[in-house]
């Protein structure tokens, strides 16, 4: 289950305690209001002493006074009544600020109250000759125990590799290593082509629909439906105007569901002559086979290979979700948004953009939000579990997982050796396999229903 791990790591360590002196701050009301409130948020009155504020208020005054450099006098010499004219105000808001901090600090250590995130303050003055009340809303790590915790059901996918996925691996193999020859014929499913088009919605040409000398398969589904099988038939050098419809679910809001009109050229049909399964052939491939039942042999290795990493990541996924369906927990809102910000960022990123010049409106953090709460929450959740029962990784099974990954380098040894002098790469593995331990804990505990699967529907499960 991708991220889980990490998870695991970031938040099975200890709640978020805030610092001695937290300020929040002033646009952090607007990024929590996306989440409904729940039992985690809390609030307390408390009081700073106007006897603490006068006094520390006159020591800031002087520090000030040392380093001032007012226009009109030597730097430094300016009179205590001048700065508190110019800096007073701001000395007492930074200092009722810290005081309140350090106030709060002080009460949820005393009474080991488990803060995440910025707490929020709201002095009721900021007049120092008397004593100030202030209020502090904040969250608290949930508190809850999975001792007796229900029997859950979830489907387990089982496959097997047939025939047909050896023929079909064997096939891509040699579709990808085969030579496209450009032909004089009618474009048909299987032909590769090149193509000129042109979007346009309602008369318009519209972003993103717009592209010259497009390699395409057809029959590959890569294009939205309606697409490929339109300009089956056409020859090079031949135009057609075609109408499809984007689905309901298309990334790009202004094209969900709308029906548009492309402006095709065909610029090649290509045929592919796939190469002879031969020594010669293997050899060009570094495949160290010799005949075709062989070659045969290590594609089903590797399909065995595939199926077992993905039958094991689907039933981790399956199971983890029940868990966290049968286990709704309130989650800190600042957790929450931690969780959104870091999804918005990845998903930036793997776009190639820079996440310091994002907009507002780029990639909203609302569309984060509720995967982001079953992720934090799935983590809060297999933190608990591990505490209350005691899962922990022994050295001799970290010892084994790097050996095993390993074997699958060149040289098993220099890997090994990077692994154990890489503190970070070590805490992944381990987390890793503490991540297996738990799912394994969890499908014992389970009722389980096998559901059977082709290997296709195993591979391209999201």
């Amino acid at each position: 289950m991708v991220g889980v791990a990490q998870l695991v790591e970031h938040w099975f360590v200890v709640p978020v305690v805030v610092g001695s002196s937290p300020i929040a701050h002033p646009n952090k009301k607007k990024d929590i209001m996306f989440i409904k409130k729940n039992n985690l948020e809390k609030k307390i009155k408390l009081n700073i002493s106007s006897k603490d504020l006068e006094s520390d208020f006159k020591k800031r005054l002087l520090t000030q006074q040392s380093s001032s450099d007012l226009k009109g006098f030597r730097k430094g010499k300016a009179p205590l009544d001048v700065i508190e004219k110019y800096y007073g105000d701001q000395i007492k808001q930074r200092l009722i600020m810290d005081k309140m901090g350090d106030i709060f600090y002080k009460k949820i250590s005393e009474e080991n109250i488990p803060v995440v995130g910025q707490p929020s303050f709201a002095p009721e003055s900021f007049d120092i000759k008397k004593d100030i009340k202030f209020e502090v809303s904040y969250e608290i790590y949930p508190e809850f125990s999975l001792t007796k915790m229900g029997s859950l059901s979830f489907k387990k996918p089982v496959s097997k590799v047939t025939d047909e996925d050896i023929k079909k691996a064997t096939d891509l193999v040699l579709k990808r290593y085969g030579k496209a020859e450009p032909i004089d014929e009618k474009s048909k499913e299987g032909n590769f082509v090149k193509i000129d088009f042109e979007g346009f919605l309602n008369g318009e040409k519209f972003e993103g629909g717009e592209a010259q000398e497009y390699s395409l398969e057809l029959g590959s589904k890569t294009m939205i439906p309606g697409f490929e099988e339109q300009i089956i038939g056409m020859k090079a050098a031949e135009s057609k105007e075609i109408e499809v419809t984007f689905p309901d679910d298309y990334q790009a809001e202004n094209l969900k569901g709308q029906k548009v009109m492309f402006k095709i050229k065909m610029k090649e049909v290509s045929e592919v002559k796939l190469p002879n399964l031969d020594e010669e052939f293997f050899k060009s491939i570094n495949m160290d086979v010799e005949t075709k039942a062989e070659f045969e042999k290590k594609i089903e290795e590797q399909l065995q290979t595939d199926l077992k990493t993905n039958l094991k990541t689907k039933t981790k996924q399956r199971i983890f979700d029940a868990f966290e369906s049968s286990n709704q927990i309130d989650i800190p809102q600042s957790m929450i948004i931690s969780e959104a910000n870091n999804l918005r960022n990845n998903t930036a990123q793997q776009m190639g953009l820079d996440i310091g010049k994002l907009e507002e409106d780029q990639f909203p953090i609302e569309n984060f939000k509720e995967n982001a709460l079953k992720r934090v929450r799935l983590g809060v959740l297999i933190n608990k579990l591990i505490e209350e029962n005691n899962i922990s990784v022994d050295n001799d099974t970290l010892k084994k997982e790097i050996e095993d990954k390993s074997k699958s380098f060149k040289d098993p040894e220099q890997y090994v050796n990077w692994i154990y002098g890489n503190e970070e790469q070590l805490k992944n593995i381990e987390s890793l396999i503490l991540e297996d331990k738990v799912a394994e804990y969890l499908e014992e505990k389970s009722k389980v229903e096998e559901e059977t699967l082709s290997f296709e529907e195993v591979v391209s499960m999201g």
